[in-house]
Order: structure tokens, then sequence, then C-alpha cells
């Protein structure tokens, strides 16, 4: 026992040239551990490369207080894993020519550009610069979230509010500051495709990769394959029996956050990015557009700062002494600097609001993928179990 032990925590530490000794049963064992540890109900993790999924492991139950084993196949709210998906889908139109990175949208969306900012004073006032699709994929447009801006999150739209969103809070370009911006990118694709976000992505994206349960309207025949969702109250996870069936089986076609998925599905939508734009012979996007959606987008200027909702994660590297480092890409952050020993400067990642997680280093080759279904975002729990498992499958062959 006492030598089981040591193998946990010592695996808990291990550099990436370490774990590449690591099989599937030393690593159930360490996740089995990582399990019992943690109060998380329900999680599913993965390493993938560019053969597919190299490693998986579950944990619990598709409803917490049933006896139905989790599975790959059934379906979790994703959030804002949702903008990959949604900034694929506009690089294919910059493809195709049919709109560029850098051209005002203000003929395009004026819906959009006649949306005025909200100054730090409190007052309302026109915006002067024009706003493009690269700004919007690198959330360096304007919008926030009002949960992630205090004076935006404190504004009351007067009753002839007439515009389609908030407030910005800054002039396009002018900073850094997450907010609908892809939400915007979604309704692009729409006006100009002629279609519906839900059925542009299964014309172009969903249906050639084969993700036959992502959508923004879970059909009804499914929706009892929707796992639980729960909040963190002291050091529990409480079930919200109430969200299972009945209020989110149907989300907004919501560029930045309204789908659903499952790990199996999104597996596939990472997959094709490793292999450049590609997959089972559906190609999605060229490389070289993969190559710049990972690279900085947002300039050297600008980084992704210490919002008061990231700064104590690790995902983000936003702890006092590395705010700052990373940048945007087109869709995704890039970190610059890397973890040691685990994966790359250069690598990809964002997360959902409850607690799903992605990350690709295309250097390597390799992607972590982890689904959970529990709020707040990014809490201690659900975030310690997917980097230690990052942690240990970046560096399993």
């Amino acid at each position: 026992m006492k030598q089981y032990l040591l193998l946990v925590v010592a695996c808990f530490f291990i550099t990436g040239l370490q774990a590449q000794q690591l099989d599937k049963k030393s690593n159930d064992k360490v996740m089995d551990s990582i399990a019992k540890n943690n109060p998380l109900p329900t999680f599913i993790v993965g390493g993938i490369n560019k053969n597919g999924v190299f490693y998986e492991y579950r944990h619990g139950n598709k409803l917490w207080e049933g006896n139905e084993p989790i599975t790959n196949n059934h379906i979790f709210r994703i959030y804002s894993m949702t903008k990959a998906i949604t900034s694929v889908a506009a690089m294919q139109l910059v493809e195709s020519g049919k709109i560029t990175l850098d051209e005002p949208l203000d003929n395009l969306m004026p819906e959009m550009a006649e949306i005025p900012i909200l100054t730090k004073d409190g007052k309302i006032v026109k915006a002067t610069k024009s706003i493009t699709l690269r700004q919007l994929l690198t959330h360096t447009a304007g919008f926030a979230y009002p949960f992630l801006h205090n004076g935006l999150n404190n504004f009351k739209k007067p009753a002839d509010w007439k515009y389609e969103d908030f407030p910005r809070v800054y002039e396009a370009g002018e900073k850094w500051q997450y907010g609908t911006n892809i939400d915007w990118v979604g309704k692009i694709v729409e006006k100009i495709s002629d279609q519906t976000l839900e059925v542009y992505f299964i014309e172009n994206i969903t249906g050639p990769l084969g993700m036959t349960r992502t959508f923004f309207s879970v059909p009804d025949e499914l929706v009892s394959e929707i796992t639980s969702f729960g909040h963190l109250k002291g050091d529990k996870f409480i079930q919200d029996k109430e969200w299972q069936y009945k209020d989110l089986k149907t989300t907004k076609y919501e560029g930045g956050g309204g789908l659903f998925s499952t790990f199996h599905d999104y597996g596939k939508f990472i997959l094709c990015i490793l292999n450049d734009g590609t997959l089972n012979g559906k190609k999605i996007l060229k490389k070289e557009t993969i190559d710049l959606m990972f690279t900085n987008n947002m300039g050297e200027h600008f980084t992704v700062y210490d919002d008061p909702c990231l700064e104590h994660t690790y995902l983000f590297n936003m702890t006092a002494k590395n705010v700052g480092i990373n940048k945007f890409g087109l869709g995704w952050a890039v970190d610059q600097t890397g973890r040691k020993g685990i994966r790359t400067p250069g690598t990809v990642y964002w997360s959902g609001a409850a607690c799903t997680f992605y990350s690709m280093d295309r250097k390597n080759g390799k992607a972590v993928l982890f689904f959970s279904n529990t709020l707040p975002w990014s809490n201690i729990h659900a975030e310690s179990a997917y980097m230690k498992s990052e942690s240990i499958l970046y560096g399993t062959k």
C-alpha cells in the first residue's frame, strides 16, 4: 500500500519524459486516485494524438444520483467551447473569399457597428472606430460579459435601448476583453451564409466530421442523454434537477456558448485540427489557415490580462507573477510559455463555463480534453483534476 501511494504521489510530479514510461494500467491507477480524492461527481478525460483518442478515463454516472455509468456519448453543455467551432466557421468564409479578417464590418453588420460604448464614468458615447473580424476573434473589439466587467454588470438598459447587446466597454482595438465577441462572429456567419448557425455547422463542420450529437437544440429523443449539472456548495456538488430536462435542452444560436456536445464528438473536432483540418478524408480548413489560428493575432501590445474571474486559474497561467504572458489566436488563447516538460509554447486552449477544458499542442501532435458539468467555472476541483490529467497525458505515448 505504501509503495502504491508513493507511485501516485510521484506521478503527480512526473516530467513529460518520465511519463512516456506509463502504460494504460498505470494511467488508470493514477486517475483512480485523482477521482477518489476529488469530489467531482462525474468527469471524462482523454488524450488525443493524430491517430485518435489514445487514452480515455471515465468517472461517475450520467445522473449523479443514478447508476448508469457515464459514457463518451452522453451529452454535456459545452458553453464557450462553442467558440472554437464558430471560429472555424468564420475562417471557412475567409478561405472562400466571402469576408476578410481586417475589413471594416460597418456595412455588413450595422446593428453591431452602431452599438455605443460605456465609459468608465458611466456615460454612453458613440463608437468612433470600426470593428473587424480579427478583432472579434481575438476579443479586442470591445464587447464584454456583464459578469466579467463591473461597470457593465451595474449597467441598466434604458427603456428605449434599441441595440442587440450591452454597450461595448472599449473602442475596437483598444484592449483585450473577454465577452460576446464570438456571438457576433456567429451572426456574421449566419448573415453571409444565409443559414442559421446550426444548419451551417451541420453542412460544413459537424456533419462532415460525423459529430452527430452536437447541436444547439437537443432532439426530444436524446434529452434523456443529457448529463447531470450542478453547483459547488461548500465542499460538495449539488445536482440542479430543474436544469436537467427543462430549461436548457434548447439554446439560442449563440456562437459564443450555445452548443451541446459529447466527449466523443468534440474529440473528433480536436482530431481534425491536429490533422491540419482534415478527418477521414473530409477537409474543413486548410493547414495554413490553422497555422494562422494558432499564432498571436492580437498584437504585441495586448495581453490576456487578469480578469477577476480568471486571476486564480492555473489553466490560464494567471497567477500574479504570470499575468499577461498569454496571447490570443483566432478563436482560442495561445500559451506563450507552455508547461515545462508537459506542453510546449504555442499550445492553444480554452474552456466552457461548466468546466469543460481543452488544450492542443500541435508541435507534439497531442491534445487533452476534459468534460464535466459543474459550476462555478474553473472551480478548484474540476481544474485540479484537469491539470493533473494534462500532466500525465501529454507525456504518455
